[in-house]
């Protein structure tokens, strides 16, 4: 599942470096820029929850299918886009159509893996979405030096529909039965949910808090970064797409163990440390004047993600009712939309009143009230001390 939904990914990395230097060529303003690249977010938010009821009713098999096919025909659309505003439509219905693979791949792994794999695996799927898109952002910067920016667009098109095949292939032969069955199996983790006394609204409030504070920052970085290497460092379109590919590969190679760390220490802990590693890395942004400073910055920004992340995603995903799992891991998805849809809005307006590198310590600061919010309403919990590879065999027993 995670290598067929890559295809699509790659896409999405793609788009990211072609309409941030399309706007500027267009000449927009730093707040219309900031604005129009805010609809990645907003498209993601309107849709994602939608995503996760239709998956929990027909289960995963149709969803993600569908979504890739309208992700692809939306994509066209982009391709043909010559204003701001026709940009900013597109990328919404785009986005939205892209995001059916957060609450439907989460809530299949977020149920399906053993407690002592779970952070690990869910880490291993946001490892795919991270690298795969710096992997299309570096082929996006390379590829926008040589050819015009629309025809690339419209290539892109392709990948989702590979996707799609892939997905088809994957789930052939999970039906919707087969969806309710391994439902049914855990009402048992649904009950000790309840045991630990932590009520739904209250996991959902802690979680909103933590997801918009880190994706504001995120969320910006995906905005800002390519204008930074551009702007205020003077360099091409091609170092802006060595830099988000430095920033995806560097976090893609880290998730996995940033995940295991969270299984292994606890969830509180990888949030705090990955909070304050996150601060770090946009600081390293703010100050940068050179590429290997913002390399050194992604490095830093890469490692704290990695950590509060799956730890974060972990978090929600073992405390949520499992009769509306998918639901509920589109609202985790929802709250980290609204978090990409402000991170740039906020970007733009701080670029506007004191430069860019400003926009990069408003992130940071974000980071670090997350990592105290972690601190004061994350209690920690006791890890199991079965080794991974014994889970794996009990869970895969377990499905005999």
């Amino acid at each position: 599942m995670i290598a067929a939904l890559a295809f699509s990914t790659l896409a999405t990395g793609l788009l990211q470096i072609c309409l941030p230097l399309e706007l500027r060529q267009l000449r927009a303003s730093p707040e219309s820029i900031g604005l129009t690249l805010s609809m990645f977010g907003l498209g993601m938010f309107a849709f994602e929850w939608l995503w996760g009821v239709v998956a929990d009713r027909v289960g995963y098999r149709i969803p993600l299918i569908a979504s890739q096919l309208l992700y692809a025909a939306f994509i066209v659309l982009l391709s043909q886009a010559g204003s701001v505003l026709l940009i900013a439509a597109s990328y919404f219905l785009a986005s939205g159509m892209m995001v059916a693979v957060g609450p439907i791949a989460r809530s299949y792994l977020g149920t399906a893996l053993h407690a002592r794999l779970r952070a690990t695996g869910l880490a291993l799927l946001a490892s795919q979405w991270v690298m795969a898109q710096a992997l299309g952002a570096g082929a996006g910067g390379a590829l926008i030096d040589r050819f015009p920016i629309h025809p690339v667009i419209l290539a892109g098109a392709l990948l989702p529909v590979i996707s799609a095949i892939l997905v088809g292939v994957v789930f052939r032969k999970y039906t919707l039965v087969d969806h309710r069955r391994r439902v049914d199996s855990d009402l048992e983790a649904d009950r000790d949910g309840a045991a630990r006394g932590q009520t739904v609204i209250r996991i959902l409030a802690i979680t909103a808090t933590l997801a918009l504070l880190i994706q504001i920052g995120l969320g910006g970085e995906l905005a800002l970064l390519p204008l930074l290497v551009t702007n205020q460092l003077h360099l091409s379109a091609a170092a802006a797409g060595t830099a988000m590919l430095a920033v995806g590969l560097i976090a893609g190679v880290l998730l996995v163990p940033g995940g295991h760390a969270a299984d292994r220490w606890g969830r509180q802990p990888a949030m705090i440390a990955g909070g304050i590693l996150t601060a770090a890395g946009y600081i390293a942004y703010a100050l940068a004047g050179n590429l290997v400073v913002v390399i050194a910055g992604a490095a830093a920004r890469a490692a704290g993600a990695a950590l509060i992340w799956p730890a974060a995603t972990a978090w929600i995903a073992e405390s949520m009712p499992r009769r509306r799992h998918a639901f509920y891991m589109g609202l985790f998805g929802e709250f980290e939309n609204i978090g990409v849809t402000v991170g740039p809005i906020i970007g733009g307006l701080v670029w506007a009143a004191a430069g860019i590198s400003a926009a990069f310590y408003a992130y940071a600061i974000a980071a670090v009230i997350a990592a105290a919010v972690a601190a004061l309403t994350v209690g920690p919990r006791r890890t199991s001390t079965m080794h991974p590879a014994d889970a794996l065999v009990q869970d895969l027993e377990s499905r005999r």
